[in-house]
């Protein structure tokens, strides 16, 4: 070897180091920078609606009269994370047989002490008694964003404690059934502190709820390698991973938030990832958009160059261009777009509707996952079709006679649920009576269709005794005992 070789080569190396030092960290560290849709969106409409520290009020507003709603039947977890931002009446539109679970977004954490800035009206807002009137649960979802303030939190064990205890008595007071962590961007270093926060979390919450839900929402790529995915899923009741921004408002062509397949980066290849590592399949729910990206771009063409920043747009919004400029789908990652031309610049439209979410949940399905979680609630304005898709995909079938499937609560001295299916189409009458035979009250009667139903009854407007609950059908008739006390 020439000695000249031997002389330089060290001081080579050494430049030649630090020529590939910055690309190496631009490759390790560029895209743990990518925000978010939940992050993106937060930060945006913060400076639309401003956070109050300390509200301090109550819920005034009582949940609306309970009609007769179709019971639930649904065979796995179906969550929607219910965004502070939408429409204040939004939450009376949602179709609660389709949803098991409604995640309040957001808590968000005050990384200088470990409480919270704001709790976006978590003590206030009427969605939490009227999705409970309707059998659905609710989750507060605490949420930090970005690598230093996760690195601020997870690494403070007091921090971590003052918001574990300030957490739990707004979950008590407003009766919550849990608590969602979204914590996104944690820095490597943060791997085992975060493990560690969640074990902590637990304990602590369910010391004071047994039943409460935890679950986290979860990356579709762990770009920084911070998340022990198999040890998380353990601690947890369930991961939400967020099956979605694979295409964001930075990217530098045109695709779809939500590829199936058939990409570098898809909902199939991150479904595989977790399983590899060892996240059994009941704990894990897959999370779908509800919304899309709309990019400028260079021409017409599949997945063109974007020559600015996409901008999300909710389902609601998508379908509206859809119809107007009509929507291709993309067979190769099992998702639609659109093209179109408002004024003179190409534009380019990718989202998820009702068919490419039917085959999501069709794909969770086959993998055996918990279920699936939703960005976001309102989002669907008045497209209802995609409660269709979610009653069609994760509902049981139909029942097999026309009966009182139960009463409960039983003895009741308040709002009591009677549920009851009927098999086929059916004349009916539903009443109570008292043990005397007399007739109490009518609750239903008339033709109704065949399906799974709930009918409320206000036993604290009767007396304590012993009643008999009827439901006939033509020549058939299905009776139950209840008990009313005071």
């Amino acid at each position: 070897m020439p000695a000249s070789y031997i002389k330089y080569c060290p001081k080579t190396l050494i430049i030649i180091f630090f020529c590939l030092l910055p690309c190496y960290l631009y490759s390790q560290y560029n895209e743990p920078q990518r925000k978010g849709i939940h992050q993106e969106e937060s930060e945006f409409y913060s400076n639309i609606h401003p956070a109050e520290k300390f509200s301090g009020e109550k819920s005034t507003a009582a949940p609306s009269e309970l009609v007769t709603i179709l019971a639930k039947s649904l065979t796995s977890r179906v969550l929607g994370w219910h965004p502070y931002w939408a429409a204040s009446t939004a939450y009376q539109s949602y179709d609660y047989n389709a949803l098991s679970h409604i995640a309040y977004f957001s808590y968000e954490v005050d990384t200088a002490t470990g409480g919270y800035t704001t709790i976006r009206s978590w003590d206030a807002n009427p969605i939490i008694d009227y999705a409970h009137q309707r059998g659905t649960k609710v989750l507060l979802t605490v949420t930090n964003f970005g690598t230093q303030k996760n690195t601020e939190l997870l690494s403070d064990t007091i921090k971590q404690i003052y918001l574990l205890n300030t957490l739990i008595p707004l979950l008590v007071a407003r009766k919550g059934d849990g608590v969602n962590f979204d914590l996104e961007s944690v820095g490597l270093s943060q791997k085992n502190n975060l493990v560690r926060f969640m074990q902590r979390a637990v304990t602590m919450i369910k010391a004071e709820l047994p039943l409460a839900e935890i679950s986290m929402a979860t990356p579709a790529v762990d770009w920084s390698g911070s998340w022990d995915l198999k040890t998380l899923s353990e601690i947890c009741d369930y991961l939400i991973v967020m099956g979605y921004n694979y295409y964001w408002s930075g990217s530098s062509t045109a695709g779809p938030v939500a590829p199936l397949s058939n990409e570098n980066y898809s909902v199939s290849k991150t479904v595989e990832t977790y399983l590899n590592a060892g996240v059994a399949p009941g704990k894990l729910l897959l999370g779908v958009p509800w919304y899309g990206y709309d990019w400028p771009v260079v021409d017409n063409a599949r997945k063109s160059t974007a020559t600015g920043t996409g901008t999300s747009r909710t389902m609601a919004a998508a379908e509206t261009l859809a119809e107007e400029y009509s929507k291709i789908l993309d067979y190769l990652t099992k998702v639609p777009w659109v093209r179109y031309m408002p004024s003179s610049t190409w534009r380019q439209l990718w989202y998820d509707d009702s068919e490419s979410l039917m085959i999501k949940y069709e794909y969770a399905k086959s993998q055996k996952l918990g279920g699936i979680g939703i960005w976001a609630l309102s989002y669907q304005g008045a497209y209802n079709e995609v409660w269709n898709t979610i009653i069609n995909a994760f509902t049981a079938s139909m029942p097999i006679k026309n009966n009182i499937v139960s009463i409960y609560p039983n003895p009741a001295n308040g709002i009591t649920h009677i549920e009851f299916t009927l098999a086929v189409k059916s004349d009916i009458t539903l009443k109570i009576f008292d043990m005397a035979g007399k007739e109490v009250v009518i609750l239903a009667e008339g033709l109704w269709e065949a399906g799974h139903y709930i009918k409320d009854f206000n036993a604290s407007r009767y007396g304590q005794g012993v009643y008999i609950c009827s439901l006939r059908t033509g020549k058939t008739r299905s009776v139950r005992k209840f008990i009313i006390i005071k």
